[in-house]
């Protein structure tokens, strides 16, 4: 995968596409998750958050790009249903874990250069909405080369 911003994404479109379980794929910063009701989605689904690109340049042959971002698996459960919410605290946890392991297994192919679960912490979401959203929130980082090269065409 080219290191780049629309192949990070379509990365993660693709995962949650190829998913049985997950139903919808969101791409957006935080703000987004946390403000109102979003009764468009269709749930469970999964919500990349706009990353960061960390560069390094150890001799300007080949410069690494390390993308930080954040993975949020939701659910819509119901506000008063104790037992549904449980219930999919548990489902949206396993497909957490879920993308995790594809993280992984793609790592191993080589569809990126850097990913470790080491120190992956896999927190409890829930939103104060109408959909009554829980899920669980994960930050990773994923590296590989990224496509610097100066075109003398784009300045004057």
């Amino acid at each position: 995968m080219q290191n780049t911003l629309p192949n990070f994404i379509a990365y993660f479109r693709r995962l949650t596409g190829e998913h049985v379980a997950l139903r919808d794929f969101v791409v957006g910063p935080t703000q987004r998750i946390i403000a109102g009701s979003r009764t468009e989605l269709t749930y469970p689904l999964l919500w990349l958050e706009l990353p960061s690109l960390a560069l390094a340049d150890k001799d300007s042959t080949q410069p690494m790009g390390q993308r930080h971002a954040a993975l949020v698996v939701l659910d819509s459960a119901s506000v008063t249903d104790y037992a549904d919410q449980d219930a999919k605290w548990a489902s949206t946890e396993a497909l957490a874990l879920d993308v995790l392991s594809r993280m992984g297994k793609d790592y191993k192919a080589r569809e990126f250069i850097s990913f470790s679960l080491d120190g992956v912490l896999l927190e409890a979401v829930a939103t104060l909405t109408q959909a009554g959203e829980i899920g669980w929130r994960f930050e990773f980082s994923v590296g590989d080369y990224v496509p610097v090269k100066y075109d003398a065409t784009r300045w004057k």
